[in-house]
């Protein structure tokens, strides 16, 4: 039903600019999801891993000359260089927890937006990085596949580029949610439940930690590098102070710990303010008191809102993440509420 949903959305919106946008940062909040949602670490310097990956994929469009229909390895190459970020970044940071660990994570990235502003002849500097093209797929040589105009404009390349960047979301939705209900994931949620309790039970929590941190990292630079694949264009906004809090904002839009709560939330978010600014030049007066309305009355979000409504009023439930309102609260007997709080998954 999910596919189905984002398959109509641009078909009926006409609009898939707006909605590739959609995907594209829905994977980055997905991703950042794994690290605050599943691992219970907030961070705001996660725009750095974003920037890396699309700055990693854009200057291999713009500057090495590789063969007709090998451009797509842009992406690896971005998602590489953010993991390696974050896996510098996080052996250095994680020892500390909550306001610490965000303001450590706030400053390397402004040291990586620093760095990128200075280096002009690299980067652009604040003109951005721009002068690639929308790379084919293919086998050099042999065939190669242009994201072009087909049957005289009746397929536009915003369709077909919509279509390749829907395959990527599919695959990573696929890999995050097999990690969500692997050992691993069920590792990181004990972490965010209790740490004391988890490293009693014998894991080091700040390796798990760590690999929670750097596969966040990774899958947000996977969002970063299709980010040019698709405008052609890289800018210093992808690294922004600014951005770490709107995907913050995106997971608690869509709800904090749930599976595609960050999806809804991004989705939301570009949709409410698309057609709002379209309407009105002070668009960013209703966007705020409809989110502060959404923030204050959905207080688990979209989808965690929809989740305990259905757990209530339905008699199916199965076991899922506990509201952020009870999980870790200690119950009478002593038990942790959040260990089995029932709920419809996600």
């Amino acid at each position: 039903m999910l596919f189905l949903a984002i398959l109509l959305v641009p078909v009926l919106t006409g609009n898939f600019t707006l909605t590739v946008f959609g995907l594209i940062f829905g994977i980055f909040a997905m991703g950042y999801n794994i690290s605050l949602g599943e691992t219970g670490m907030l961070t705001f310097g996660h725009a750095a891993f974003f920037g890396l990956g699309a700055y990693g994929c854009g200057l291999f469009l713009a500057h090495v000359d590789y063969p007709a229909g090998l451009g797509l390895l842009g992406i690896p190459i971005g998602v590489l260089v953010a993991v390696v970020a974050g896996l510098l970044i996080g052996a250095l940071s994680l020892r500390r927890r909550g306001t610490y660990l965000a303001l450590i994570t706030l400053a390397f990235g402004e040291m990586i937006y620093f760095i990128v502003f200075q280096w002009e002849s690299l980067t652009g500097g604040d003109d951005g990085l721009y002068g690639m093209s929308t790379p084919g797929i293919g086998i050099p040589g042999v065939y190669v596949f242009e994201f072009d105009q087909m049957f005289d404009g009746l397929v536009t390349s915003n369709m077909l580029l919509f279509v390749f960047v829907f395959l990527v979301f599919v695959a990573s939705l696929y890999a995050m949610r097999r990690l969500k209900h692997s050992n691993l994931g069920h590792i990181f949620n004990a972490i965010r439940e209790n740490e004391d309790r988890a490293s009693f039970l014998g894991y080091d929590v700040y390796r798990y930690r760590l690999i929670a941190f750097v596969v966040s990292a990774g899958f947000s630079g996977l969002a970063g590098a299709l980010y040019p694949i698709f405008l052609s264009f890289v800018g210093l906004d992808t690294l922004s102070w600014l951005l770490s809090g709107e995907v913050n904002f995106f997971v608690l839009l869509g709800g904090i710990g749930t599976f595609v709560g960050p999806l809804v939330g991004s989705v939301s978010y570009y949709f409410i303010t698309d057609y709002i600014s379209a309407v009105t030049d002070h668009w960013e007066l209703f966007v705020g008191l409809i989110f502060i309305g959404l923030v204050l009355y959905l207080p688990e979000g979209i989808v965690g809102t929809a989740r305990d409504y259905l757990a209530k009023h339905t008699h199916y439930s199965t076991v899922s993440v506990p509201s952020r309102s009870h999980a870790g609260r200690p119950d009478t007997d002593g038990s942790d509420v959040g260990d089995t709080a029932p709920g419809v998954e996600d």
